[in-house]
């Protein structure tokens, strides 16, 4: 019998390999009870993929969820040749269609994982007409001061108007994660997997792990605004306070204060330094406001350079208007760190991250304990190579949120580099148990994986690896780890398809350009230990089928 975790592995393989038949008759899903017939007790490729579309139509039957039915058929039953496309034909930015897919499966996923544990105990009746499964409730006790902040309605029903509903949501996340003392704020990537999805409260409550659940809606008029809000228990379900604010569009940092404020003293918490971070609140402040929004939507949806580009030009112009705006100064320090990190920036390098340092300098001065701040000073130590410096940044950042699995992914990455790679282990797994369900956990499984095999437990890693592809099916990189895993765990043929699904995208690449191009620290930082390690991960590429290249 398959455990949760091989069940789950079982029905994400089944999705992605759903056009290939010999592919599908070695799923294990074919020898469970939901694939048993009188005649036999296994099932075929044509059954598996009868009761794969089967729970589609089932549980994305409402008008609500045809867009997650969508998605699935674009992605796996009639895909797209690339998920960039089956999101632009969906009219979808690539984020939101990513985090409407892991939604997606995750249903299919577990209401399929009920209705198997049904039929296994003999109650065929309640399996057949099982509901859409809460996922299992989290194992450890719910930290007290314990919230997720969820996605505001828009009320507009403009989509122009999102950016600023979304950057009223994004600015309450960052403000209670810096300024409510003991607070375990539940990260803005994590919250927004539910937007557009009509979940109970209390399963919500189950599924991250908090107490407090807030929500609202915004309708945004030409010169007013107009926010709701409202906390709830999410272990009783009942309302706690609710709130309406009543503001013109100018005063947006007033909203978010007083949303900040009572939101504290309801659960019976002093607030402090309700102003650190703030820029002049004149009207040009309120315009500065506006742009740091649209800036930050174009941020949380970028795949290349040119987007992060857009994006800087926004925040720049924000600080041409309000020259003390230290969220905009936090968003080009960000900008320009991850620009080098995501290897957008290879060339200009060192440039990108001078001015990423001076104007977190800057920033740091008006705002010490921002919390964004704090991050790209954080990520700017690692990006630089001072990994020890980066650790005790990354351990400020968990004492502020100790809800933020990007800092335990952090603190892994920085001891990976360090040789302390069992440590590292131990950091991404955090990371994983903070936030099973985030968009970005493929990040911290790539972290976990390739430390898996320095270690030489590359069955492991294969399975880790496997389940970052799931997470994000279009990272190339991520298709040539799991190709090394593959190799070295002992499945060459695995690897070697493996590998030629890279190759599809990277034609020309060596296992010497693999290992010396794609690093997002100067090579020359790295323990002896960590370089050392990585050779395995070298010669897993080379077994998979990788040439070499001039270097070796």
């Amino acid at each position: 019998m398959l455990s949760h975790s091989e069940f789950q592995d079982a029905v994400k393989g089944a999705l992605r390999s759903y056009a290939r038949a010999d592919l599908l008759a070695a799923n294990p899903l074919l020898n469970t009870a939901l694939m048993a017939r009188p005649d036999s007790p296994g099932g075929t490729p044509d059954l598996l993929r009868s009761l794969l579309r089967e729970a589609a139509e089932f549980l994305f039957v409402s008008a609500r969820d045809q867009r997650l039915r969508r998605v699935i058929e674009l992605s796996y039953f009639h895909p797209e040749p690339k998920q960039e496309a089956a999101a632009q034909k969906l009219g979808m930015s690539f984020s939101t269609y990513r985090r409407s897919l892991i939604a997606a499966t995750e249903r299919v996923t577990e209401w399929l994982w009920q209705k198997e544990q049904r039929l296994r105990a003999g109650d065929v009746g309640q399996a057949q007409a099982l509901p859409s499964a809460r996922a299992p409730g989290s194992s450890f006790a719910r930290p007290r001061l314990s919230l997720v902040v969820l996605p505001f309605l828009n009320l507009t029903q403009d989509p122009d108007h999102d950016y600023l509903v979304d950057g009223i949501v994004d600015a309450v996340i960052t403000d209670l994660s810096s300024n409510l003392p003991g607070s375990f704020v539940i990260s803005r990537s994590t919250s927004f997997t539910y937007k557009d999805r009509n979940v109970p409260i209390s399963q919500i409550g189950e599924e991250l792990g908090v107490r407090y659940v807030l929500e609202g809606s915004v309708q945004v008029g030409s010169t007013q605004l107009r926010v709701n809000a409202q906390l709830i228990d999410a272990e009783t379900d009942m309302h706690l306070w609710a709130e309406r604010f009543d503001k013109p569009r100018a005063e947006l940092f007033s909203v978010q204060d007083e949303i900040v404020g009572r939101l504290s003293r309801s659960v019976g918490i002093q607030l402090v330094r309700t102003e650190a971070g703030r820029g002049s609140a004149g009207s040009d402040g309120a315009d500065a406001t506006d742009l740091v929004m649209r800036a930050r939507a174009l941020i949380f949806e970028a795949r290349h350079k040119q987007v992060t580009e857009q994006a800087v030009d926004l925040f720049r112009q924000a600080l041409r208007l309000d020259p003390h705006c230290v969220n905009a100064m936090a968003g080009i320090g960000l900008a320009r760190v991850y620009d080098v990190i995501n290897l957008y920036e290879i060339d200009g390098r060192d440039a990108a991250l001078d001015e990423a340092e001076q104007v977190i300098a800057r920033a740091t001065a008006l705002a010490p304990n921002h919390f964004e701040i704090l991050m790209g000073r954080a990520l700017l130590l690692r990006a630089r190579g001072r990994f020890s410096e980066a650790l005790t940044a990354t351990e400020a950042l968990i004492g502020r949120n100790p809800a933020e699995p990007t800092a335990y992914k952090e603190m892994g990455l920085n001891n990976l580099y360090l040789g302390r790679t069992r440590d590292a282990v131990r950091w991404f797994r955090r990371a994983d148990v903070i936030a099973p369900r985030d968009p970005e956990r493929w990040t911290w499984l790539q972290g976990l994986g390739r430390a898996l095999m320095q270690l030489g437990d590359d069955a492991a890693a294969v399975v880790v690896l496997r389940q970052a592809l799931d997470n994000h099916p279009g990272h190339v990189r991520g298709k040539a780890m799991l190709a090394a895993a593959q190799a070295l765990a002992g499945d060459i043929a695995g690897a070697r398809r493996q590998l030629a699904e890279y190759r599809a995208l990277e034609p020309d690449m060596t296992v010497a350009r693999f290992a010396g191009e794609r690093s997002s620290v100067p090579p020359d930082t790295v323990s002896p230990i960590y370089r050392s390690e990585s050779a395995r991960i070298s010669e897993g590429l080379r077994l998979a089928g990788m040439a070499a290249g001039d270097a070796d």
